[in-house]
Protein backbone atom coordinates (compact mmCIF):
# COMPACT_ATOMS: atom_id res chain seq x y z
CA UNK A 1 0.00 0.00 0.00
CA UNK A 2 2.90 2.39 0.74
CA UNK A 3 4.47 1.61 -2.64
CA UNK A 4 1.14 2.29 -4.36
CA UNK A 5 0.40 5.52 -2.46
CA UNK A 6 3.93 7.00 -2.63
CA UNK A 7 4.20 6.15 -6.32
CA UNK A 8 0.89 7.80 -7.16
CA UNK A 9 1.85 10.94 -5.19
CA UNK A 10 5.19 11.20 -6.98
CA UNK A 11 3.62 10.53 -10.38
CA UNK A 12 1.05 13.25 -9.74
CA UNK A 13 3.82 15.76 -8.99
CA UNK A 14 2.30 19.15 -8.22
CA UNK A 15 -1.10 18.04 -9.51
CA UNK A 16 -2.27 17.32 -5.94
CA UNK A 17 -1.43 20.85 -4.79
CA UNK A 18 -2.78 22.43 -7.96
CA UNK A 19 -6.09 20.58 -7.67
CA UNK A 20 -6.44 21.55 -4.01
CA UNK A 21 -5.69 25.18 -4.81
CA UNK A 22 -8.02 25.47 -7.82
CA UNK A 23 -10.91 23.19 -6.98
CA UNK A 24 -11.79 24.27 -3.45
CA UNK A 25 -13.41 27.67 -3.95
CA UNK A 26 -16.74 26.47 -2.48
CA UNK A 27 -17.66 23.81 0.12
CA UNK A 28 -19.25 21.58 -2.54
CA UNK A 29 -16.21 21.79 -4.79
CA UNK A 30 -13.99 21.17 -1.76
CA UNK A 31 -15.98 18.02 -0.94
CA UNK A 32 -15.72 16.74 -4.53
CA UNK A 33 -12.01 17.63 -4.71
CA UNK A 34 -11.32 15.74 -1.49
CA UNK A 35 -13.15 12.67 -2.79
CA UNK A 36 -11.51 12.73 -6.23
CA UNK A 37 -7.94 13.40 -5.11
CA UNK A 38 -8.11 10.75 -2.38
CA UNK A 39 -9.45 8.25 -4.92
CA UNK A 40 -6.59 9.08 -7.30
CA UNK A 41 -3.73 8.90 -4.77
CA UNK A 42 -5.35 6.18 -2.61
CA UNK A 43 -4.42 8.01 0.60
CA UNK A 44 -6.66 10.19 2.74
CA UNK A 45 -3.64 10.95 4.93
CA UNK A 46 -1.84 12.56 1.98
CA UNK A 47 -4.84 14.78 1.26
CA UNK A 48 -5.22 15.64 4.94
CA UNK A 49 -1.54 16.59 5.29
CA UNK A 50 -1.68 18.62 2.05
CA UNK A 51 -4.85 20.37 3.25
CA UNK A 52 -3.22 21.27 6.59
CA UNK A 53 -0.17 22.54 4.69
CA UNK A 54 -2.33 24.74 2.46
CA UNK A 55 -4.23 26.14 5.44
CA UNK A 56 -0.92 26.68 7.24
CA UNK A 57 0.35 28.69 4.25
CA UNK A 58 -2.89 30.68 3.96
CA UNK A 59 -3.68 29.29 0.49
CA UNK A 60 -6.86 27.51 1.59
CA UNK A 61 -9.53 28.87 3.90
CA UNK A 62 -10.53 26.84 6.94
CA UNK A 63 -14.16 26.80 5.78
CA UNK A 64 -13.38 25.15 2.44
CA UNK A 65 -10.63 22.94 3.88
CA UNK A 66 -13.19 21.33 6.21
CA UNK A 67 -15.05 19.95 3.20
CA UNK A 68 -11.84 18.73 1.57
CA UNK A 69 -11.21 16.66 4.71
CA UNK A 70 -14.80 15.38 4.76
CA UNK A 71 -14.51 14.43 1.09
CA UNK A 72 -11.21 12.62 1.66
CA UNK A 73 -12.94 10.32 4.15
CA UNK A 74 -15.45 9.32 1.46
CA UNK A 75 -12.73 8.97 -1.18
CA UNK A 76 -10.69 6.61 0.97
CA UNK A 77 -13.56 4.07 0.87
CA UNK A 78 -12.44 3.24 -2.67
CA UNK A 79 -9.66 1.17 -1.04
CA UNK A 80 -12.28 -1.22 0.31
CA UNK A 81 -14.09 -1.42 -3.05
CA UNK A 82 -10.80 -2.07 -4.83
CA UNK A 83 -10.00 -4.99 -2.53
CA UNK A 84 -13.57 -6.33 -2.59
CA UNK A 85 -13.93 -6.10 -6.37
CA UNK A 86 -10.52 -7.39 -7.43
CA UNK A 87 -9.08 -9.26 -4.49
CA UNK A 88 -11.50 -12.21 -4.52
CA UNK A 89 -12.86 -12.37 -8.08
CA UNK A 90 -9.78 -13.38 -10.12
CA UNK A 91 -6.86 -15.74 -10.02
CA UNK A 92 -4.78 -13.19 -8.20
CA UNK A 93 -1.26 -14.24 -9.17
CA UNK A 94 -2.15 -14.15 -12.88
CA UNK A 95 -3.76 -10.74 -12.38
CA UNK A 96 -1.14 -9.15 -10.10
CA UNK A 97 2.20 -10.44 -11.40
CA UNK A 98 2.02 -8.54 -14.73
CA UNK A 99 1.59 -5.27 -12.78
CA UNK A 100 4.65 -6.10 -10.68
CA UNK A 101 6.68 -6.92 -13.80
CA UNK A 102 5.63 -3.82 -15.77
CA UNK A 103 6.24 -1.63 -12.75
CA UNK A 104 9.70 -3.11 -12.17
CA UNK A 105 10.64 -2.51 -15.82
CA UNK A 106 9.56 1.13 -15.61
CA UNK A 107 11.52 1.63 -12.40
CA UNK A 108 14.70 0.11 -13.82
CA UNK A 109 14.54 1.26 -17.45
CA UNK A 110 14.36 5.01 -16.96
CA UNK A 111 15.90 7.67 -14.75
CA UNK A 112 13.00 10.12 -15.13
CA UNK A 113 11.10 10.62 -11.92
CA UNK A 114 7.52 10.42 -13.18
CA UNK A 115 7.81 7.11 -15.13
CA UNK A 116 9.74 5.62 -12.18
CA UNK A 117 7.00 6.76 -9.82
CA UNK A 118 4.33 5.28 -12.08
CA UNK A 119 6.29 2.00 -12.11
CA UNK A 120 6.45 2.10 -8.33
CA UNK A 121 2.67 2.58 -8.17
CA UNK A 122 2.04 -0.33 -10.56
CA UNK A 123 4.39 -2.58 -8.61
CA UNK A 124 2.70 -1.58 -5.38
CA UNK A 125 -0.70 -2.34 -6.90
CA UNK A 126 0.45 -5.82 -7.89
CA UNK A 127 2.23 -6.58 -4.61
CA UNK A 128 -0.84 -5.42 -2.67
CA UNK A 129 -2.98 -8.10 -4.27
CA UNK A 130 -0.27 -10.73 -3.99
CA UNK A 131 -0.24 -9.93 -0.28
CA UNK A 132 -4.02 -10.33 -0.17
CA UNK A 133 -3.62 -13.73 -1.84
CA UNK A 134 -1.11 -14.81 0.82
CA UNK A 135 -3.39 -13.51 3.59
CA UNK A 136 -6.37 -15.31 2.06
CA UNK A 137 -4.58 -18.67 2.01
CA UNK A 138 -3.13 -18.19 5.49
CA UNK A 139 -6.40 -17.04 7.04
CA UNK A 140 -8.28 -19.92 5.39
CA UNK A 141 -5.92 -22.46 6.96
CA UNK A 142 -5.88 -20.60 10.25
CA UNK A 143 -9.66 -20.20 10.33
CA UNK A 144 -10.28 -23.92 9.89
CA UNK A 145 -8.70 -24.62 13.26
CA UNK A 146 -9.82 -21.65 15.35
CA UNK A 147 -12.85 -19.39 15.65
CA UNK A 148 -11.93 -15.85 16.64
CA UNK A 149 -15.55 -15.08 17.44
CA UNK A 150 -15.23 -16.94 20.73
CA UNK A 151 -12.64 -14.38 21.88
CA UNK A 152 -14.84 -11.39 21.05
CA UNK A 153 -16.93 -10.06 23.92
CA UNK A 154 -20.66 -10.00 23.19
CA UNK A 155 -22.64 -6.80 22.76
CA UNK A 156 -21.46 -3.19 22.69
CA UNK A 157 -18.33 -3.86 24.77
CA UNK A 158 -17.05 -6.29 22.17
CA UNK A 159 -17.68 -3.87 19.34
CA UNK A 160 -15.86 -1.07 21.20
CA UNK A 161 -12.90 -3.41 21.68
CA UNK A 162 -12.87 -4.18 17.94
CA UNK A 163 -13.01 -0.45 17.12
CA UNK A 164 -10.01 0.07 19.40
CA UNK A 165 -8.11 -2.77 17.70
CA UNK A 166 -8.82 -1.27 14.25
CA UNK A 167 -7.63 2.13 15.51
CA UNK A 168 -4.36 0.75 16.90
CA UNK A 169 -3.63 -1.29 13.75
CA UNK A 170 -4.09 1.80 11.55
CA UNK A 171 -1.91 3.97 13.80
CA UNK A 172 0.86 1.36 13.77
CA UNK A 173 0.66 0.73 10.01
CA UNK A 174 0.03 4.39 9.08
CA UNK A 175 -2.07 3.10 6.18
CA UNK A 176 -5.79 2.62 6.63
CA UNK A 177 -6.04 0.99 3.20
CA UNK A 178 -3.65 -1.79 4.21
CA UNK A 179 -5.51 -2.30 7.50
CA UNK A 180 -8.84 -2.53 5.66
CA UNK A 181 -7.36 -5.05 3.21
CA UNK A 182 -6.36 -7.29 6.12
CA UNK A 183 -9.77 -6.94 7.78
CA UNK A 184 -11.69 -7.69 4.58
CA UNK A 185 -9.51 -10.73 3.89
CA UNK A 186 -10.07 -12.04 7.43
CA UNK A 187 -13.85 -11.68 7.06
CA UNK A 188 -13.95 -13.14 3.56
CA UNK A 189 -12.09 -16.26 4.69
CA UNK A 190 -14.41 -16.76 7.69
CA UNK A 191 -11.90 -15.81 10.35
CA UNK A 192 -14.35 -13.26 11.80
CA UNK A 193 -17.95 -12.22 11.25
CA UNK A 194 -18.98 -9.37 8.97
CA UNK A 195 -20.24 -7.41 12.00
CA UNK A 196 -16.87 -7.74 13.75
CA UNK A 197 -15.02 -6.68 10.59
CA UNK A 198 -17.29 -3.62 10.19
CA UNK A 199 -16.55 -2.58 13.78
CA UNK A 200 -12.82 -2.79 13.06
CA UNK A 201 -13.29 -0.72 9.89
CA UNK A 202 -14.80 2.04 12.05
CA UNK A 203 -11.55 1.93 14.02
CA UNK A 204 -9.48 2.39 10.86
CA UNK A 205 -11.31 5.65 10.22
CA UNK A 206 -10.46 6.89 13.71
CA UNK A 207 -6.84 5.73 13.36
CA UNK A 208 -6.23 8.01 10.37
CA UNK A 209 -6.59 11.04 12.67
CA UNK A 210 -3.11 10.37 14.08
CA UNK A 211 -1.53 11.71 10.87
CA UNK A 212 -3.52 14.95 11.09
CA UNK A 213 -2.63 15.40 14.76
CA UNK A 214 1.09 14.95 14.06
CA UNK A 215 0.95 17.32 11.06
CA UNK A 216 -0.67 20.06 13.16
CA UNK A 217 2.07 20.13 15.82
CA UNK A 218 3.72 23.55 15.64
CA UNK A 219 1.42 24.70 12.82
CA UNK A 220 -0.76 27.80 12.66
CA UNK A 221 -3.98 28.10 14.62
CA UNK A 222 -6.09 27.43 11.51
CA UNK A 223 -4.09 24.30 10.69
CA UNK A 224 -4.68 22.99 14.22
CA UNK A 225 -8.37 23.79 13.88
CA UNK A 226 -8.48 21.73 10.68
CA UNK A 227 -6.78 18.80 12.41
CA UNK A 228 -9.32 19.10 15.25
CA UNK A 229 -12.16 19.08 12.68
CA UNK A 230 -10.73 15.89 11.17
CA UNK A 231 -10.66 14.24 14.59
CA UNK A 232 -14.19 15.48 15.35
CA UNK A 233 -15.57 14.16 12.05
CA UNK A 234 -14.10 10.71 12.48
CA UNK A 235 -15.06 10.39 16.15
CA UNK A 236 -18.66 11.53 15.55
CA UNK A 237 -19.01 9.41 12.42
CA UNK A 238 -17.51 6.40 14.19
CA UNK A 239 -19.80 6.81 17.22
CA UNK A 240 -22.92 7.06 15.05
CA UNK A 241 -21.84 4.10 12.89
CA UNK A 242 -21.17 2.01 15.99
CA UNK A 243 -24.60 2.77 17.46
CA UNK A 244 -26.29 2.00 14.14
CA UNK A 245 -24.07 -0.98 13.28
CA UNK A 246 -26.78 -3.71 13.39
CA UNK A 247 -29.27 -1.47 11.60
CA UNK A 248 -26.82 -0.51 8.84
CA UNK A 249 -25.74 -4.10 8.25
CA UNK A 250 -29.39 -5.21 8.18
CA UNK A 251 -30.29 -2.52 5.66
CA UNK A 252 -27.34 -3.43 3.47
CA UNK A 253 -28.39 -7.08 3.62
CA UNK A 254 -31.94 -6.16 2.56
CA UNK A 255 -30.49 -4.09 -0.28
CA UNK A 256 -28.35 -6.97 -1.54
CA UNK A 257 -31.35 -9.33 -1.43
CA UNK A 258 -33.48 -6.76 -3.25
CA UNK A 259 -30.84 -6.72 -5.97
CA UNK A 260 -31.17 -10.53 -6.08
CA UNK A 261 -27.42 -10.90 -5.65
CA UNK A 262 -26.31 -11.87 -2.14
CA UNK A 263 -23.28 -9.82 -1.18
CA UNK A 264 -20.04 -11.43 -0.08
CA UNK A 265 -18.55 -10.31 3.25
CA UNK A 266 -15.98 -8.24 1.33
CA UNK A 267 -18.69 -6.35 -0.58
CA UNK A 268 -20.75 -5.90 2.60
CA UNK A 269 -17.77 -4.34 4.39
CA UNK A 270 -17.04 -2.03 1.44
CA UNK A 271 -20.71 -0.98 1.31
CA UNK A 272 -20.72 -0.37 5.08
CA UNK A 273 -17.50 1.68 4.89
CA UNK A 274 -18.92 3.93 2.18
CA UNK A 275 -22.37 4.21 3.80
CA UNK A 276 -21.20 5.37 7.20
CA UNK A 277 -18.76 7.90 5.73
CA UNK A 278 -21.54 9.33 3.56
CA UNK A 279 -23.69 9.41 6.68
CA UNK A 280 -20.94 11.40 8.40
CA UNK A 281 -20.88 13.94 5.56
CA UNK A 282 -24.68 14.25 5.80
CA UNK A 283 -24.35 14.95 9.53
CA UNK A 284 -21.76 17.65 8.84
CA UNK A 285 -24.01 19.59 6.42
CA UNK A 286 -26.07 21.19 9.22
CA UNK A 287 -23.22 21.04 11.75
CA UNK A 288 -20.40 22.58 9.68
CA UNK A 289 -21.37 26.19 10.45
CA UNK A 290 -21.47 25.57 14.19
CA UNK A 291 -18.28 23.52 14.04
CA UNK A 292 -16.50 26.36 12.24
CA UNK A 293 -17.69 28.89 14.83
CA UNK A 294 -16.63 26.61 17.68
CA UNK A 295 -13.17 25.99 16.22
CA UNK A 296 -12.64 29.67 15.40
CA UNK A 297 -12.87 30.43 19.11
CA UNK A 298 -10.18 27.84 19.91
CA UNK A 299 -6.40 27.60 19.41
CA UNK A 300 -5.99 31.35 19.43
CA UNK A 301 -2.52 32.85 19.67
CA UNK A 302 -1.43 36.39 20.47
CA UNK A 303 -0.28 37.09 16.91
CA UNK A 304 -3.62 35.86 15.56
CA UNK A 305 -5.50 38.08 18.02
CA UNK A 306 -3.55 41.11 16.81
CA UNK A 307 -4.56 40.24 13.22
CA UNK A 308 -8.29 40.28 14.03
CA UNK A 309 -10.13 43.62 13.68
CA UNK A 310 -11.47 44.87 16.99
CA UNK A 311 -13.45 47.95 15.96
CA UNK A 312 -14.85 47.20 12.49
CA UNK A 313 -18.50 46.41 13.12
CA UNK A 314 -20.63 45.77 10.02
CA UNK A 315 -23.56 47.49 11.74
CA UNK A 316 -21.69 50.81 11.86
CA UNK A 317 -21.17 50.94 8.07
CA UNK A 318 -24.60 52.52 7.59
CA UNK A 319 -23.63 55.42 9.91
CA UNK A 320 -20.67 57.16 8.21
CA UNK A 321 -19.49 59.08 11.29
CA UNK A 322 -19.37 55.90 13.36
CA UNK A 323 -17.75 54.00 10.50
CA UNK A 324 -14.93 56.55 10.17
CA UNK A 325 -14.40 56.60 13.92
CA UNK A 326 -14.08 52.79 13.93
CA UNK A 327 -11.70 52.99 10.96
CA UNK A 328 -9.47 55.53 12.75
CA UNK A 329 -9.30 53.26 15.81
CA UNK A 330 -8.34 50.27 13.67
CA UNK A 331 -5.71 52.35 11.86
CA UNK A 332 -4.21 53.08 15.25
CA UNK A 333 -3.71 49.33 15.66
CA UNK A 334 -2.15 48.95 12.20
CA UNK A 335 0.16 51.85 13.04
CA UNK A 336 1.32 50.01 16.16
CA UNK A 337 2.06 46.90 14.04
CA UNK A 338 4.01 48.97 11.53
CA UNK A 339 5.92 50.61 14.39
CA UNK A 340 6.72 47.17 15.81
CA UNK A 341 8.19 46.21 12.43
CA UNK A 342 10.43 49.29 12.53
CA UNK A 343 11.61 48.54 16.09
CA UNK A 344 12.35 44.92 15.18
CA UNK A 345 14.30 45.75 12.03
CA UNK A 346 16.59 48.42 13.48
CA UNK A 347 18.32 45.85 15.68
CA UNK A 348 21.66 44.47 14.54
CA UNK A 349 21.03 41.83 13.35
CA UNK A 350 17.31 42.46 12.80
CA UNK A 351 14.64 40.43 14.62
CA UNK A 352 13.29 38.89 11.41
CA UNK A 353 10.67 36.58 13.05
CA UNK A 354 9.17 39.58 14.88
CA UNK A 355 9.07 41.59 11.64
CA UNK A 356 7.36 38.66 9.93
CA UNK A 357 4.74 38.16 12.66
CA UNK A 358 3.81 41.82 12.85
CA UNK A 359 3.92 42.16 9.07
CA UNK A 360 1.59 39.18 8.60
CA UNK A 361 -0.82 40.57 11.21
CA UNK A 362 -0.69 43.94 9.44
CA UNK A 363 -1.56 42.34 6.09
CA UNK A 364 -4.50 40.48 7.63
CA UNK A 365 -5.82 43.67 9.21
CA UNK A 366 -5.43 45.71 6.02
CA UNK A 367 -7.47 43.07 4.17
CA UNK A 368 -10.29 43.47 6.71
CA UNK A 369 -9.98 47.26 6.51
CA UNK A 370 -10.22 47.11 2.72
CA UNK A 371 -13.45 45.09 2.89
CA UNK A 372 -14.87 47.45 5.51
CA UNK A 373 -13.92 50.51 3.47
CA UNK A 374 -15.69 49.14 0.40
CA UNK A 375 -18.83 48.89 2.48
CA UNK A 376 -18.44 52.51 3.62
CA UNK A 377 -17.96 53.80 0.09
CA UNK A 378 -21.23 52.23 -1.06
CA UNK A 379 -23.09 54.83 1.02
CA UNK A 380 -23.45 58.47 -0.04
CA UNK A 381 -20.82 60.37 1.98
CA UNK A 382 -20.83 64.13 2.61
CA UNK A 383 -17.79 65.94 1.19
CA UNK A 384 -16.10 66.40 4.57
CA UNK A 385 -16.46 62.72 5.44
CA UNK A 386 -15.23 61.67 1.99
CA UNK A 387 -12.10 63.79 2.51
CA UNK A 388 -11.61 62.28 5.97
CA UNK A 389 -11.90 58.79 4.51
CA UNK A 390 -9.25 59.65 1.90
CA UNK A 391 -6.91 60.85 4.67
CA UNK A 392 -7.49 57.64 6.62
CA UNK A 393 -6.55 55.62 3.57
CA UNK A 394 -3.48 57.81 3.06
CA UNK A 395 -2.34 56.95 6.58
CA UNK A 396 -2.80 53.27 5.76
CA UNK A 397 -0.71 53.72 2.62
CA UNK A 398 2.11 55.25 4.69
CA UNK A 399 1.95 52.26 7.04
CA UNK A 400 2.04 49.78 4.15
CA UNK A 401 5.13 51.51 2.77
CA UNK A 402 6.79 51.32 6.20
CA UNK A 403 6.04 47.60 6.56
CA UNK A 404 7.28 46.85 3.02
CA UNK A 405 10.50 48.75 3.70
CA UNK A 406 10.94 46.98 7.05
CA UNK A 407 10.49 43.54 5.45
CA UNK A 408 13.07 44.32 2.76
CA UNK A 409 15.45 45.78 5.36
CA UNK A 410 15.08 42.68 7.56
CA UNK A 411 16.01 40.38 4.70
CA UNK A 412 19.01 42.51 3.70
CA UNK A 413 20.10 43.17 7.29
CA UNK A 414 20.07 39.48 8.13
CA UNK A 415 22.36 38.81 5.16
CA UNK A 416 24.75 41.65 6.05
CA UNK A 417 25.07 40.89 9.77
CA UNK A 418 26.70 43.37 12.16
CA UNK A 419 27.81 46.80 10.90
CA UNK A 420 31.52 47.08 10.02
CA UNK A 421 34.02 49.19 11.98
CA UNK A 422 35.75 52.43 10.89
CA UNK A 423 33.04 54.60 12.46
CA UNK A 424 30.20 52.90 10.57
CA UNK A 425 29.05 50.87 13.59
CA UNK A 426 28.94 53.99 15.76
CA UNK A 427 27.07 56.04 13.14
CA UNK A 428 24.65 53.11 12.65
CA UNK A 429 24.00 52.93 16.41
CA UNK A 430 23.20 56.68 16.55
CA UNK A 431 20.77 56.38 13.63
CA UNK A 432 19.20 53.29 15.18
CA UNK A 433 18.66 55.13 18.47
CA UNK A 434 17.03 58.08 16.68
CA UNK A 435 14.69 55.80 14.66
CA UNK A 436 13.79 53.82 17.79
CA UNK A 437 12.99 57.01 19.70
CA UNK A 438 10.72 58.18 16.88
CA UNK A 439 8.95 54.80 16.73
CA UNK A 440 8.34 54.89 20.50
CA UNK A 441 7.05 58.46 20.42
CA UNK A 442 4.80 58.06 17.38
CA UNK A 443 2.16 55.83 18.96
CA UNK A 444 -1.24 57.57 18.53
CA UNK A 445 -3.03 58.11 21.82
CA UNK A 446 0.18 57.94 23.84
CA UNK A 447 0.18 60.50 26.70
CA UNK A 448 2.19 63.56 25.79
CA UNK A 449 2.09 62.81 22.09
CA UNK A 450 2.43 65.90 19.89
CA UNK A 451 2.83 65.99 16.14
CA UNK A 452 5.54 68.66 16.58
CA UNK A 453 7.63 66.10 18.48
CA UNK A 454 7.41 63.76 15.53
CA UNK A 455 8.76 66.44 13.22
CA UNK A 456 11.62 67.15 15.65
CA UNK A 457 12.50 63.47 16.04
CA UNK A 458 12.31 62.93 12.29
CA UNK A 459 14.74 65.79 11.83
CA UNK A 460 17.10 64.16 14.33
CA UNK A 461 16.83 60.84 12.48
CA UNK A 462 17.60 62.62 9.20
CA UNK A 463 20.72 64.14 10.70
CA UNK A 464 21.89 60.76 11.98
CA UNK A 465 21.11 59.18 8.63
CA UNK A 466 23.23 61.79 6.83
CA UNK A 467 26.13 61.03 9.19
CA UNK A 468 25.75 57.30 8.57
CA UNK A 469 25.69 57.80 4.83
CA UNK A 470 28.80 59.98 5.00
CA UNK A 471 30.60 57.33 7.09
CA UNK A 472 29.77 54.65 4.53
CA UNK A 473 30.96 56.77 1.60
CA UNK A 474 34.22 57.65 3.38
CA UNK A 475 34.84 53.99 4.23
CA UNK A 476 34.30 53.09 0.59
CA UNK A 477 36.56 55.88 -0.65
CA UNK A 478 39.41 54.75 1.68
CA UNK A 479 38.96 51.06 0.73
CA UNK A 480 37.94 50.15 4.28
CA UNK A 481 34.80 48.73 2.68
CA UNK A 482 34.50 47.22 -0.79
CA UNK A 483 32.15 49.00 -3.16
CA UNK A 484 29.58 46.18 -3.25
CA UNK A 485 29.35 46.07 0.55
CA UNK A 486 29.13 49.85 0.70
CA UNK A 487 26.21 49.84 -1.70
CA UNK A 488 24.43 47.12 0.31
CA UNK A 489 24.84 49.07 3.56
CA UNK A 490 23.68 52.26 1.84
CA UNK A 491 20.59 50.43 0.60
CA UNK A 492 19.87 49.07 4.10
CA UNK A 493 20.21 52.55 5.59
CA UNK A 494 17.91 53.94 2.91
CA UNK A 495 15.26 51.28 3.61
CA UNK A 496 15.40 51.99 7.35
CA UNK A 497 15.17 55.71 6.67
CA UNK A 498 12.13 55.18 4.46
CA UNK A 499 10.41 53.05 7.09
CA UNK A 500 11.12 55.73 9.71
CA UNK A 501 9.80 58.52 7.50
CA UNK A 502 6.61 56.62 6.60
CA UNK A 503 5.90 55.88 10.27
CA UNK A 504 6.28 59.60 11.01
CA UNK A 505 3.89 60.52 8.20
CA UNK A 506 1.32 58.00 9.40
CA UNK A 507 1.56 59.28 12.99
CA UNK A 508 1.09 62.91 11.97
CA UNK A 509 -1.82 62.07 9.66
CA UNK A 510 -3.62 60.08 12.37
CA UNK A 511 -3.00 62.83 14.92
CA UNK A 512 -4.42 65.44 12.56
CA UNK A 513 -7.51 63.29 11.96
CA UNK A 514 -8.05 62.86 15.69
CA UNK A 515 -7.69 66.58 16.33
CA UNK A 516 -9.68 67.64 13.28
CA UNK A 517 -6.71 69.54 11.82
CA UNK A 518 -5.88 70.06 8.14
CA UNK A 519 -3.82 67.40 6.42
CA UNK A 520 -0.19 67.80 7.58
CA UNK A 521 2.44 68.49 4.96
CA UNK A 522 5.80 66.82 5.47
CA UNK A 523 8.73 67.79 3.35
CA UNK A 524 9.64 64.76 1.29
CA UNK A 525 13.03 63.51 2.29
CA UNK A 526 13.93 60.36 0.40
CA UNK A 527 16.58 58.40 -1.33
CA UNK A 528 16.13 55.76 -3.92
CA UNK A 529 16.62 52.15 -2.89
CA UNK A 530 20.39 52.43 -3.44
CA UNK A 531 20.74 55.32 -1.00
CA UNK A 532 21.14 58.11 -3.60
CA UNK A 533 19.48 61.48 -3.03
CA UNK A 534 16.38 62.09 -5.08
Amino acid sequence: MHLLTDGLKLAAGRALEDMLERWTSTPLRGLCAGMLITTLVQSSSAVTVAGIGFVNAGLLSLRNALWVIFGSNVGTTMNAWLVAALGFSFKIDAFALPFVGIGAVLMLATSRMRPRALGQALSGFGVLFLGIDVLKDTFSAFGSGIDLQQFIMPGLAGWVMLVAIGTVITILMQASGAAIAIIITAAQTGLMSTEAACAMVIGTNIGTTSTAILSAIGATANARRLAAAHVFFNLVTGAVALMLLPLLIGLLGVLSEWLEKPATPAVMIAMFHTTFNLLGVALMVPAAKFLLSFLSARFRRSDEESARPQHLDANSVSVPDLALRALRMELGRTHVLAGNCLRAVIHSPPDTPLVSRNGDAFVALTTAIGSYTRGVTTTSLPLALAEALARNLRALQYQESAVDAARSAAELGEALGLPPAHGIDEAFAHFRDAASELADASMPGKPGFHSEDIERLLGSAETRYAALKEALLVAGAHAHLDIRSMQDWLRLASLLRRATEQIAKSARTLAALEEGLPQPVLEHRGDDENGNDR
